[in-house]
């Protein structure tokens, strides 16, 4: 029986090598970008830079550009600096506080985006921003510890058949959430139930034919032959679905899956008095964490507001009787545009901001008057996202039973799912692998690195970055050639039957992104001149992400894939989830790119149903050459996020783990736990 957290690769020497590294260094190490209903308008993007203002490129830049002047770096900085270019920045807080553990003061934290269907793990469009909105709110049933494993939280313990096909999770007993209702077993099934129900969340559970909740404890069984290697740890830690909401609460929302799920067991009467009676606030969420909601006005300039929660299980009233939380109030800020977030921590409107922008960053390197993290480790692949749809697909026909062309009413044999039914992305030279790999060979990822991002990033060439399991120093991604670009270039002319070979590269419609796109754009014409023809189209990011999902877009600038474990990503890049491009019947796509790789679905099914550590590693190693081999998503670097506060703010990043020896991991993707976190003399702002 299993009892102990999964590890990251226990059994991998890289893993331990690095963690080695990291002590050497003197560094404590004691997503998902989610996706939303299309037809909802999302605040928050998928881009892969942030907003910002930085000189425009010059389109006269050689191909051997310079790189960027060497900053000059602070003693205290040293060793920050070599994790981040190992890919070990964890963003751990090693300041010696200044005063110590104090209750009182209020946060206001500048934010990158707001959320589209707020509050609730089902339905919400939860990037970023909306992650740290949860943790304040609410915990979860699984955390990652500062080695990297995903530990019981509001589990108490775990354990699995020898089979692997039904674990049994025991829930910490006199937890209540906000409302006083307790967390039980039942409370907790009904959380899993409702997000496997979720056309939104419910690819991450496909595999779990039940979850049952009785007492304190939830028994969760495996389909016919899919063993559950990894239990619900990746699934259920700090991430969306993985926290826990009250079930009163839900039961009270409009849009439960429950009463709108084509797929729930309700029947249609019950359903519908449901409705009638759901006059619940999906905007004001009731969770059972550190803070409890106050108020939420959306939009860009306006906040969320979250106070102490007198009862939270880890304070003096708590299960635990800690002292959590310090703080008496949150408020997250959403500051859209980067310059307009990082003058308002400046100017005192912020106490703490976070940012993906290293050229933003850099410029608080050294700054005394600031604090600053930074965090690489698990974090997220910037990449050019590409749409592929063309052809059937045969596996999604498979998991449908069956696809009806002759519109009968019944499966029709040998007949398959069309990706793109009405043509729309049948003029996109990009679903052919040579003009993939004649874009991929003319991106010089350095001298993107440099002049965007100050040299702080490190270039890409795969979806892991360094220290995660799957990552590879040579993934057989395309470097940058120009001769293998032109001759690539001369077969995507003649596959796509282009010339000037045409395509639109979307980006969202701020300043800094549209020069990041411009930038990559001008490498290709320096390659290919006139024979291509690149279109930049910024987008309101409200859209930004519903046209992802719709699949009507060429290739966009995206964000994705930070995680611990590698199961976390088979349902972004699986056959089964690659949905067709039709906006008369939409349809959720998480396989945004709609891609069909039985190389990856066949290593996928290794990852997540083989508990050996040596083959889900190889099995990950695996998933990384298949994309460099066919070329699915252009990489470009790996996202360093910034964690930067006034210096009154203390203790950003350690907060301790019930019956563990580790905190938790300090920054993962630029999320962070709040609990924790207190103010000088109880005062945020001085």
């Amino acid at each position: 029986m299993h009892t102990g957290p999964l590890q990251r690769d226990a059994q991998h020497p890289t893993s331990r090598c690095l963690r080695r590294s990291r002590r050497s260094l003197g560094i404590r190490l004691g997503v998902i970008l989610a996706v939303f209903a299309l037809i909802a308008a999302a605040c928050g993007g998928g881009d892969d830079d942030e907003s910002g203002e930085a000189p425009a490129p010059d389109p006269d830049t050689s191909e051997e550009s310079e790189a960027a002047p060497a900053t000059t770096v602070p003693e205290e900085m040293e060793e920050v600096v070599e994790a981040r270019e190992a890919g070990e920045a964890t963003g751990e807080d090693v300041r010696e506080t200044e005063t110590g553990p104090v209750h009182g003061g209020k946060l206001v934290y500048g934010i990158e985006a707001d959320s589209a269907n707020p509050f609730v793990h089902y339905a919400t469009s939860c990037a970023i921003s909306c992650r740290m909105i949860f943790r304040a709110i609410t915990d979860s049933l699984y955390i990652t510890d500062a080695d990297g494993d995903i530990v019981p939280y509001l589990v108490e313990s775990e354990s699995h058949s020898d089979d692997y096909m039904e674990w049994t999770m025991t829930i910490r007993d006199g937890i209540t959430f906000h409302d006083g209702t307790p967390l039980t077993g039942e409370a907790v099934a009904y959380n899993i139930n409702l997000c496997r129900l979720s056309q939104l969340t419910g690819p991450a559970f496909l595999g779990i034919a039940n979850v049952v909740g009785e007492g304190q404890t939830v028994t969760v069984t495996a389909s016919p032959g899919q063993p559950l290697a990894t239990g619900l740890g990746p699934a259920g830690r700090a991430e969306v679905c993985g926290q826990m909401f009250s079930q009163a609460w839900m039961e009270t929302l409009p849009n439960n899956p429950l009463y709108v799920s084509p797929a729930s067991p309700l029947p249609e009467t019950a359903r519908t008095a449901a409705i009638e009676n759901a006059t619940g606030n999906p905007s004001a969420p009731i969770g059972l964490g550190a803070f409890r909601y106050v108020s939420y006005a959306p939009g860009n300039g306006n906040s969320f507001v979250a106070e102490r929660n007198p009862d939270y299980w880890r304070g003096p009233n708590g299960v635990t009787g800690e002292n959590l939380p310090y703080l008496d109030e949150i408020e997250f800020v959403v500051a859209v545009d980067i310059q307009g977030r990082s003058n308002g921590l400046k100017a005192g409107q912020f106490d703490i901001i976070h940012t993906a922008n290293a050229d933003e960053i850099a410029k608080y390197e050294g700054d005394s008057d600031f604090v600053l993290l930074q965090a690489n480790d698990f974090g997220e692949t910037s990449h050019s996202l590409i749409n592929v749809a063309s052809g059937v697909n045969p596996v999604l026909t498979f998991v449908r039973g069956g696809y009806d062309a002759d519109g009968d009413g019944q499966p029709d044999e040998g007949e398959f799912w069309p990706m793109d039914p009405l043509g729309l992305n049948s003029t996109n030279p990009l679903v052919h692998l040579s003009c993939r790999k004649a874009m991929a060979h003319a991106f010089d990822g350095e001298r993107y690195a440099n002049e965007r991002h100050q040299g702080l990033v490190q270039v890409a060439n795969g979806p892991f970055p360094p220290g995660s399991v799957g990552y590879l120093e040579e993934s057989g991604f395309p470097s940058y050639d120009l001769d293998a670009a032109r001759a690539e270039f001369e077969q995507c002319k003649a596959d796509s039957g282009q010339n000037p070979v045409t395509f639109s590269f979307n980006t969202t419609n701020d300043a800094f992104n549209v020069e990041s796109n411009e930038l990559i754009a001008s490498m290709w014409t320096e390659a290919f001149g006139d024979e291509l023809a690149v279109s930049i189209a910024p987008i309101e990011q409200g859209q930004y992400i519903g046209l992802a999902l719709a699949g009507v877009f060429q290739m966009q600038g995206w964000r994705n894939h930070g995680g611990v474990d590698p199961s976390e990503q088979w349902y972004w890049w699986n056959s089964a989830t690659a949905s067709p491009v039709n906006p008369q019947v939409p349809e959720l796509a998480l396989n945004f790119g709609r891609f069909q790789d039985p190389e990856i679905d066949a290593a996928f099914q290794v990852i997540r149903h083989n508990p050996d550590p040596a083959a889900r590693k190889a099995a990950a190693e695996a998933v990384n050459r298949a994309f460099g081999k066919n070329v699915w998503n252009l990489w470009t670097y790996w996202t360093l996020w910034g964690v930067i506060a006034n210096p009154r703010v203390q203790n950003i990043t350690s907060l301790p783990i019930p019956d563990n020896a580790e905190n938790s991991f300090p920054v993962i993707a630029g999320k962070h736990h709040l609990g924790q976190i207190w103010c000088t003399d109880g005062d945020c702002q001085g």
